[in-house]
C-alpha cells in the first residue's frame, strides 16, 4: 500500500534540493567563478609555489629513470679545501693522476680553493698535477645568487687556476634548497659565463636562459667513488672503470655555504644538482607548461560538469576533473613535461568546499530542525527526479497553533513522532516529509475506492489521544490525496495540499482530487488574476432576488447575489470565485463593488418611489479589523443611498475567530444606520453563541431547514423553534429557500412571515426587478379603482 522513502530515508538524507535546473546552474557557475579567482590570487602572491615545489619533489620520489653514466663523482673529504689540511690537497693531486691513468676524459674540480696552502708544495704539487690534464682539467668557480642585484662570488687561487678552463656553479635554490631552474650561464663579475651543468652536457651554448631540472633520475644509479679510493688506485689502470667519463670531484655539503639539495635525498652533495641539470641538458629538458593554461583547461572542465542537470552525471563528471589531475601528475614525468599543477589542484578543492558548503546547507533545508524529518523540500525534489505512479497523501494536524503555544520543542518533536509512528503502522520503512503542521507521503494504491479506505482506516488510529508523559493530547487530523502525474510529479503535491485545504473534520475528513484538477487549478489561478478585468468589464454583476412579506403579499426588500459570467467559460459559480477571490486577497474589493452596485440600484429604486431595503451579503473574514466600516461608510457617502435601508448579511460566522472585534466592527456598522442579518442560521456549532454575542437585527433560517420541513417533522420543529425565538428576543426572521407551495404553507402555518426562494421569485436583473415594481404597482393601482 505504502512506499518506502526510496532516495529519501529517515536515516540517512541522501538528497539534495534543487529550487530550479537553471538556478542551481547559476550557482555552481558562480562558485567556479569564484574558484577560479580565489586560485589565480593565490597565484599572483606566490601562495601557491611550495605547492608546485611538493608536486616537483613527489613526481622526482615517483620516477626512476637511468642516467646516462657519462658523469662520475668523485667525493673528497669535508677539508679537501681546507688551507691548514695540505696532506688533502696531495691526496687530490694524487686522484687527478689516477684518474688520468685510468682513461677519464675530463674532469672539473667543484671545490673552490679560496686560500692557499699552509705548505705551499701542496699546492705546487697540485697544479702540476692539473697541468698534465692540460685543458681537460677545468676550475669551478662558485657563485651564490640572493637577488638579481645581489650576489657573492668564490674563486680558487690563480697558483691552480690561472690559464686554466674555468665554469661556475651557483647556487638559486628555494627555502627548501631545491634547486628547479638553472641558468645556461651566471652572471659574474668576470662577465657571463658559462655554468657547470651546461659544461658537463656539452653545450656550448653561453645563455641566461633557464631550463627546468629533471630530478626524476635514480641518483643511485650516479656512480660516485671515495676520493681515497681513487688516490689509492693509481698505478692500477684496471682498478677502476673510468675510461671516456667526465669526472665531477666535489666535496660533502659545507655547512657555511647554501644548500643545494636534491629531492628524494635529506643531505647530498651540492654537485649533485649540476650532475642532474647536466643529464636533464643531455636527454632534453622537460617541456614546461605553466599554470594558468592549466587552470583555464580545469575550470572549462568543471564548467562542463557544472551545466549537466542531472545529479548523477554531474559527478560523474566532477570525479573525471580531480583524476585527470592525478593523471597528469603520474604521466608528467614520463612524458617530459613540467606541469604548474599548483593553480588546478586549490582551485578543485576551492569549488569542492563551495560545493560541499552549499549542499549541506541544502541538507540541512531539506531536514526539518525539530523532528528530523525531510522537508516537502525534499519531496519536490524527489517527485522531479522520480517518475512514481499511485497517489500523494497530505495530512493536516489541526490545532497545531495551540501545540506551538503550549508544548516546548522536545514536547512537539515527541508529538510529531508518535503521529508518524501512528502513519508507520501498516509500514515501518514509510518515509513521511513533513512542512509546519502537514505530513506527506507516497502511496502505490491507483483506486480510489481502496485509498479512501485506507485514510479512513489511518483516521481511526488517530481517534486515541497521544501521551506525552503525564499529559494527554487530543488528535484532529484530514487527509487529502492527489494522483501522481509521471510528466509533472511535484504539480501532485500542490494538488494534495489543495485537497487537504477543503477537508472539514466533522463534514469531510478525506478528500482526494480528481484528475481534472490540474487544469481547474490552472484555471483558477488565471481567474485570480482576470477578477479586477472581469469587474471592469461588466462581466461581474449583481441579480436581486425578492424578500416578501407572505402575510399581505408585498414586496419588502431585495438582496444582491453577485453573479459572473465569463466569455470563455460561460457561468462561473459564485461559491467558486468568491472562494478565488479570498485566497488571492480580493475580497475587500469585490465587497465594495458589490455594495456600490446595490446601492446604486437602491437609490434608484427609491427614486422610482419603491422604498424598500437592500440586502448585501458581508463575509466574516472581513469583521477582523475597521476597514470594513471605511468601505460601508465611503459607499453610503457616494451613492446617498439611505443606511436606514440597507442589511448587511454576514455570511460563514462559524470563521469568526475574535468575537469581541467583530463585535467592534458590526456596533460600527450599526452606528452608520444599517440592520445586522446573520445568514444561514442553524448551521454550525456557532451560531447561537454568535448570535448571543454580536448585535443582530435579523437572522435568516438556513435554506436546509425550509426545504425539509414539509417532510420532515424534525426540520419543522428547528424551524418553528427558530421562529419563536425571534419572536422572543424581538429579532426579525427570514426564511429562505421556500421552493414550494408546500414550503409557503408551512412557513404561514410557524408564522414566519418574510420569505425569500424560488416559490415567490427568482434572482433577476435590475430591470427586469423595476419591471416586476412597476406591474406591481400597476395591479395595485387598479385594485384601488
Amino acid at each position: 500500500m505504502t512506499r518506502t522513502g526510496g532516495l529519501w530515508n529517515a536515516a540517512t538524507g541522501r538528497r539534495d534540493p534543487r529550487p530550479s535546473p537553471g538556478g542551481a546552474i547559476r550557482q555552481r557557475l558562480i562558485h567556479l567563478a569564484w574558484s577560479l579567482i580565489l586560485a589565480a590570487l593565490m597565484a599572483i602572491t606566490l601562495l601557491l609555489e611550495p605547492l608546485d615545489w611538493m608536486i616537483w619533489n613527489l613526481q622526482s620520489r615517483m620516477s626512476s629513470k637511468s642516467p646516462s653514466g657519462e658523469i662520475v663523482f668523485v667525493l673528497g673529504s669535508s677539508s679537501l679545501t681546507d688551507p691548514a689540511n695540505p696532506a688533502q690537497r696531495e691526496r687530490l693531486a694524487a686522484a687527478l693522476d689516477s684518474l688520468r691513468d685510468h682513461g677519464a676524459a675530463a674532469v672539473y674540480l667543484d671545490a673552490v680553493f679560496a686560500e692557499p696552502a699552509t705548505d705551499r708544495a701542496a699546492d705546487l704539487k697540485l697544479r702540476a698535477a692539473l697541468d698534465a690534464w692540460d685543458d681537460r682539467a677545468v676550475i669551478v668557480n662558485r657563485v651564490d645568487i640572493f637577488s638579481k642585484s645581489h650576489s657573492r662570488e668564490y674563486t680558487t687561487i690563480p697558483l691552480l687556476a690561472s690559464d686554466r678552463p674555468t665554469v661556475w656553479n651557483g647556487v638559486t635554490s628555494d627555502w627548501v634548497a631545491f634547486t628547479w631552474q638553472m641558468p645556461l650561464a651566471y652572471r659574474t663579475s668576470r662577465g657571463v659565463q658559462p655554468s657547470l651543468a651546461a659544461a658537463l652536457a656539452r653545450n656550448d651554448e653561453v645563455s641566461l636562459a633557464e631550463f627546468t631540472v629533471d630530478y626524476g633520475y635514480r641518483s643511485q644509479s650516479i656512480v660516485t667513488l671515495p676520493l681515497a679510493r681513487v688516490a689509492a688506485a693509481r698505478g692500477r689502470p684496471d682498478a677502476l672503470n673510468l675510461a671516456g667519463k667526465t669526472i665531477v670531484i666535489g666535496m660533502p655539503h659545507d655547512p657555511s655555504q647554501p644548500e643545494m639539495r636534491v629531492p628524494g635525498q635529506f643531505k647530498s652533495p651540492s654537485s649533485f644538482v649540476p650532475i642532474f641539470a647536466a643529464e636533464t641538458l643531455r636527454a632534453g629538458p622537460p617541456v614546461s607548461i605553466p599554470g594558468l593554461p592549466i587552470l583555464a583547461v580545469f575550470g572549462l572542465l568543471v564548467a562542463g560538469a557544472a551545466m549537466f542537470a542531472h545529479r548523477r552525471a554531474r559527478l560523474r563528471a566532477y570525479v573525471a576533473a580531480p583524476a585527470i589531475l592525478l593523471l597528469a601528475l603520474f604521466a608528467a614525468p614520463a612524458l617530459r613535461l613540467h606541469l604548474e599543477l599548483s593553480y588546478a589542484l586549490p582551485f578543485l578543492i576551492l569549488y569542492g568546499i563551495l560545493r560541499w558548503r552549499a549542499n549541506w546547507q541544502q541538507r540541512v533545508a531539506l531536514r526539518d530542525p525539530v523532528t528530523g524529518l525531510p522537508t516537502f523540500r525534499a519531496l519536490a525534489a524527489e517527485l522531479e527526479e522520480n517518475a512514481a505512479t499511485g497517489h500523494i497523501v497530505v495530512a493536516k494536524v489541526h490545532g497545531y497553533e495551540t501545540i506551538l503555544q503550549t508544548l516546548d520543542a522536545p514536547q512537539r518533536s515527541l508529538y510529531i513522532q508518535k503521529l508518524v509512528e501512528r502513519l508507520r503502522v501498516g509500514d515501518p520503512g514509510l518515509t513521511i516529509f513533513i512542512e509546519g503542521h502537514y505530513l506527506a507521503w507516497l502511496v502505490d494504491e491507483d483506486t480510489q475506492p481502496k485509498l479512501r479506505a485506507h485514510l479512513e482506516g489511518l483516521r481511526a488510529i488517530f481517534a486515541a489521544p497521544v501521551n506525552l508523559g503525564d499529559q494527554s493530547v487530543d488528535v484532529g487530523i484530514t487527509f487529502g490525496a492527489a494522483p501522481l502525474d509521471r510528466a509533472q510529479g511535484e504539480r501532485a503535491l500542490a494538488m494534495g495540499l489543495a485537497a487537504v485545504e477543503e477537508t472539514s473534520e466533522a463534514l469531510e475528513p478525506v478528500r482526494i482530487a480528481d484528475g481534472t484538477q490540474p487544469a481547474d487549478s490552472l484555471w483558477d489561478l488565471s481567474l485570480r488574476s482576470r477578477i479586477d478585468a472581469a469587474m471592469e468589464a461588466g462581466e461581474v454583476f449583481c441579480v436581486y432576488q425578492p424578500k416578501m412579506d407572505i402575510s399581505a403579499d408585498r414586496l419588502i426588500g431585495v438582496e444582491a447575489l453577485v453573479r459572473w459570467e465569463d466569455p470563455e467559460r460561460g457561468f462561473i459559480p459564485p461559491l467558486h470565485f468568491v472562494m478565488q477571490c479570498e485566497k488571492a486577497g480580493r475580497m475587500e474589493y469585490l465587497t465594495r463593488y458589490v455594495l456600490q452596485s446595490a446601492c446604486t440600484a437602491g437609490k434608484l429604486l427609491h427614486f422610482r418611489g419603491n422604498r424598500i431595503t437592500m440586502s448585501v451579503n458581508i463575509s466574516a473574514t472581513l469583521l477582523t479589523d475597521m476597514r470594513i466600516v471605511g468601505i460601508v461608510r465611503n459607499v453610503l457617502q457616494a451613492t446617498g443611498f439611505d443606511a436606514r435601508y440597507l442589511v448587511l448579511e454576514i455570511t460563514e460566522t462559524a470563521r469568526i475567530r475574535d468575537l469581541a472585534q467583530a463585535r467592534a466592527a458590526l456596533n460600527a456598522l450599526k452606528s452608520l444606520g444599517a440592520k445586522l442579518s446573520m445568514d444561514d442560521f442553524g448551521s454550525g456549532a456557532a451560531n447561537f453563541e454568535t448570535l448571543h454575542a454580536l448585535p443582530f437585527d435579523e437572522i435568516k433560517i438556513d435554506r436546509q431547514f425550509i426545504s425539509g420541513a414539509a417532510s420532515s417533522t424534525k426540520a419543522r420543529a428547528i424551524a418553528a423553534s427558530i421562529v419563536g425565538l425571534g419572536v422572543s428576543a424581538r429579532i426579525t426572521v427570514v426564511a429562505e429557500g421556500a421552493e414550494t407551495a408546500s414550503d409557503l404553507q408551512m412557513l404561514r402555518d410557524i408564522g414566519c412571515w418574510q420569505v425569500q426562494g424560488y416559490a415567490l421569485a427568482r434572482p433577476m436583473p435590475l430591470a427586469n426587478l423595476l419591471n416586476l415594481l412597476t406591474s406591481e404597482a400597476d395591479t395595485q393601482a387598479s385594485t384601488h379603482i
